[in-house]
């Protein structure tokens, strides 16, 4: 039985670390599906011309809602930045998530794409995988900069960012974290 388990760990893991993302950073990011503002709603839904970090969770993924905090003080410590929006996005139902919002403090603009195109042209590799959390900066000519999970992002990666300067793996916070939960 462990040997089993270590197999499906195995192949979990290096299915994982081995999948392509179908989007490139330094790519032209695809538009942005949104169907349902649940929770922050700004009052101009123009996302053009704004450095976005775009945050993918689902209420069912665990690792996704201990991030928040997290998202929550980084958004604090840049709320000087105008220009920068932070947006969670999830796939599922206002009527499902909205059990986990009252749960879960979101200081982003928290929307749902039900049609499931975000999570397609964002989240889905290619070889048909989603893993949650998925984390992307987005620059304000629409430049895919960084992509990667909210754990590893930090103060650098954002500043670098923001300045147009390149993110290298370097840049990255070191985690202990087990992989995110991959859903096919």
């Amino acid at each position: 039985m462990k040997k089993i388990l270590l197999i499906i760990f195995v192949l979990i893991l290096s299915q994982y670390n081995f999948c392509q993302n179908k989007l490139k950073v330094g790519e032209k990011a695809p538009k942005l599906n949104i169907t349902d503002y649940l929770q922050n709603v700004p009052e101009d839904k123009n996302f053009d011309k704004k450095f976005m970090l775009l945050e993918f969770w689902a209420t069912w993924c665990t690792t996704c809602l201990e991030e928040v905090p997290k998202l929550n003080q980084m958004q604090e410590r840049f709320k000087n930045q105008k220009d920068l929006i932070f947006v969670s996005i999830t796939y599922e139902s206002p009527e499902k998530t909205k059990k986990t919002l009252e749960r879960v403090k979101f200081n982003s603009i928290v929307v749902s794409d039900q049609t499931k195109k975000a999570l397609n042209d964002f989240v889905l590799d290619d070889k048909g995988t989603i893993a949650l959390p998925k984390t992307i900066l987005i620059d304000n000519k629409g430049i895919i900069r960084w992509i990667g999970v909210p754990y590893t992002i930090n103060d650098t990666v954002i500043t670098k960012f923001l300045e147009g300067k390149e993110i290298l793996e370097s840049d990255n916070t070191i985690s202990n974290r087990p992989p995110p939960p991959i859903v096919k």
